[in-house]
């Protein structure tokens, strides 16, 4: 029986005992004609409370037998009063077994009925394994209906409705949206869209708005389809549908501190389901489709993820980097690109992006019919990982962290940097770049600084003429191994030389970083716990302070040189500044690196962006990788192994534990509710 009938039918049956009690003071009274009519309503009620029961309760036999004795001795009472007897013998019995039928009620075992409401079919991994969980209890009775969505205008109006049922897997019985969410009242639903009527590219249909839900369940629960490795910007927003839902899952401690405060309550950290599939691909065995065979021919998968957010913040570079991988892979002897973009890849540059989207056709349009690759546009991303070697891509996205989880390795593009064939002088000019505007900054240099090179040592730079030199200064000289450390390559950005130490600031981390020949390594840390790509863009020093400008993190802050304190310069952040230096007059310079350029060369490290993997940078770019230039530090398994714990709890278990934890909520009654809140 639903929990909801069951607190019916309790609810309708409080009423006996005061109807009851009601009843002796008319037989008492000799107010015959009264008791008379509230026999006749306590027996027409009971005979509804039986339906209801059998309606709802397979093993209702026993119960059955309870609702005839009693209607028995309502009869036998009614009896009694039109011959002038009292009855209260048989009211008594009445009683007697009204207080059986309510016990036995009580005792009934209830089920909970659960709604997975899905929009897009691709996403759907993020709720099947609590899904498979809840199929498996008897206790509860899951249903998926995947619901319909609109692509949107480029002016913000709905298009064509459309549902993708079709594309959901086999396995999975659906049913339609003729299911009446107002009737049935769902003990719990699981959404993973938040934006309602907010998303600019899609909207799901407005009967499935967080808050018109809210109306027809005790638990509406929110379980992202996006998971990260990093803390996540997007759960900084407050999204549309915070105010309505009932429990936010969180894949980690981190995310739970990302949200906003008004609702980090309701936040629950359980992990993730799609880590569950992933963590399940490293045993599981996946044949090759013909058409991909054909394509494939006998070369190693690699995949290829394009991402919304850099897309958006850089079209053209993306572009561009899209161009380089169709020329780098095409008719490649030994790797194979299996693209999957994002579903909402193209219907972005629609609404978004509009001038790029011919240039986006046309790429995808060549990609597939030369076969370049192997187009997957499927909801299978388990597939997909599964037959892929290595992820290539963007760093902030769900499938990054994905494929740590299956501990494949990754490379992470550059969307400044390219794979042509280039003179070695114009492979080093992002490091001309980055100092040639340091050096005609707004801010003028004071004293010694230094740029931070992906966590391995201090790079130098001096000009003279038309030249920029550079020098390597080694951590390791200065108390810290990077090797026993494994600092993260975008920990830090800057440094600074002052009273014979140098100050790393910090980047993605949330600490500078103290070194003095001699001394142990000092941690200063912030007052926000605070581990995200880019929580500050620059640094510059001016008198006794070095000055961090805030990208993610919440405000700039200064650091004091003398005293080695941080202070936050609360309520003080700008919009971040892109300073960019034309090709022809680069051009005129030349770089000189005072040490193995090879140096420069890092490997693969751990990121605060995605974890652990390989960052294209000035030495080693993509088109490197795919000629198997050697690699000081190459992919290490153990390692990547060793990572995993930190992306989030209950990997593997996540959809058991999130169905587990909910259902145990979506059984228990009011009062005890109340008791455990």
């Amino acid at each position: 029986m639903r929990k909801r009938k069951k607190e019916q039918l309790l609810s309708l049956l409080q009423s006996y005992e005061e109807a009851h009690s009601t009843l002796r003071s008319f037989i008492t009274e000799g107010r015959e004609k009264e008791a008379t009519s509230l026999l006749v309503l306590c027996q027409e009620g009971m005979e509804k409370i039986e339906g209801e029961v059998r309606a709802n309760l397979a093993e209702a036999d026993g119960l059955t037998a309870l609702f005839l004795q009693y209607q028995e001795a309502l009869f036998r009472t009614y009896q009694a009063l039109s011959i002038a007897e009292s009855g209260m013998d048989f009211l008594q019995k009445a009683e007697s077994v009204y207080f059986q039928i309510r016990d036995g009620i009580e005792k009934t075992a209830v089920h909970s009925l659960i709604l997975f409401l899905p929009y897009k079919a691709s996403m759907w991994d993020s709720m099947e394994s609590i899904y498979l969980a809840a199929r498996k209890d008897p206790s509860c009775e899951a249903l998926v209906m995947p619901i319909s969505y609109f692509e949107r205008a480029e002016e913000g109006s709905f298009g064509e409705a459309q549902n993708e049922r079709e594309k959901f897997p086999a396995h999975i019985p659906l049913i339609t949206e003729d299911f009446s969410i107002e009737e049935e009242q769902p003990d719990l639903i699981y959404i993973h869209n938040p934006y309602d009527d907010a998303n600019l590219v899609t909207s799901v249909h407005p009967r499935y708005y967080s808050f018109n839900l809210k109306k027809y369940t005790e638990n509406l629960v929110y379980v992202p389809y996006f998971t990260t490795t990093t803390a996540s910007n997007l759960w900084r927003n407050f999204l549309p549908a915070f105010p309505y839902v009932d429990y936010i899952v969180g894949q980690n401690e981190v995310h739970k501190n990302c949200l906003p405060s008004e609702v980090t309550g309701k936040c629950v950290v359980l992990g993730n389901p799609k880590f569950d599939a992933a963590a399940g691909l490293k045993t599981k065995k996946i044949e090759l489709p013909p058409a991909w065979q054909e394509i494939a021919k006998g070369r190693s998968l690699y995949y290829y993820n394009t991402s919304l957010i850099c897309m958006l913040e850089n079209p053209d570079g993306f572009l561009r980097k899209m161009e380089e991988l169709f020329r780098l892979f095409k008719d490649h002897p030994k790797y194979c690109l299996l693209w999957r973009p994002h579903p909402l890849l193209e219907n972005t540059f629609l609404t978004m992006k509009r001038e790029f989207l011919p240039r986006f056709q046309q790429l995808k349009e060549k990609f597939i019919t030369e076969k370049i690759g192997i187009y997957d546009d499927s909801a299978e991303l388990d597939r997909a990982i599964a037959l892929s070697a290595l992820y290539i891509g963007d760093w902030g996205t769900s499938i990054t962290s994905l494929f740590n989880v299956a501990e494949k390795p990754l490379v992470m593009l550059d969307y400044a940097l390219s794979s042509e064939n280039k003179e070695r002088n114009e492979k080093l000019w992002p490091l001309l770049q980055y100092f040639l505007l340091r050096f005609a900054g707004i801010h003028p240099q004071e004293g010694e600084e230094a740029l931070v090179f992906e966590g391995r040592f201090l790079l130098k730079g001096k000009i003279e003429g038309k030249t920029l030199f550079l020098d390597k200064l080694d951590l390791a000289d200065w108390g810290l191994l990077s090797e026993e450390e494994k600092i993260p390559g975008d920990e830090y950005r800057e440094a600074y030389f002052e009273h014979g130490r140098w100050i790393l600031c910090p980047r993605a981390g949330g600490h500078f970083l103290v070194l003095e020949k001699g001394k142990a390594p000092q941690k200063v840390e912030l007052e926000h716990i605070f581990i995200e790509p880019d929580a500050f863009y620059e640094s510059y020093r001016e008198g006794e302070y070095i000055f961090c400008k805030a990208e993610n993190y919440p405000c700039d802050i200064r650091f004091s040189l003398k005293t080695l304190r941080v202070l936050e310069e609360t309520g003080q952040k700008e919009g971040k500044l892109i300073y960019h230096i034309p090709e022809e007059e680069l051009k005129k310079w030349k770089v000189e690196c005072n040490f193995k350029e090879e140096e420069l060369i890092s490997g693969f490290l751990p990121w605060r962006h995605f974890s652990y993997g390989l960052q294209e940078n000035v030495a080693y770019n993509l088109q490197d990788f795919l000629s198997d230039k050697p690699l000081p530090r190459p992919f290490d398994k153990a390692f990547s192994h060793s990572k995993i714990k930190e992306i989030a709890v209950n990997i593997g278990t996540a959809g058991e534990k999130i169905h587990a934890y909910f259902q145990r909520i979506a059984l228990q009654d009011e009062k005890n509710r109340e008791i455990e809140e």
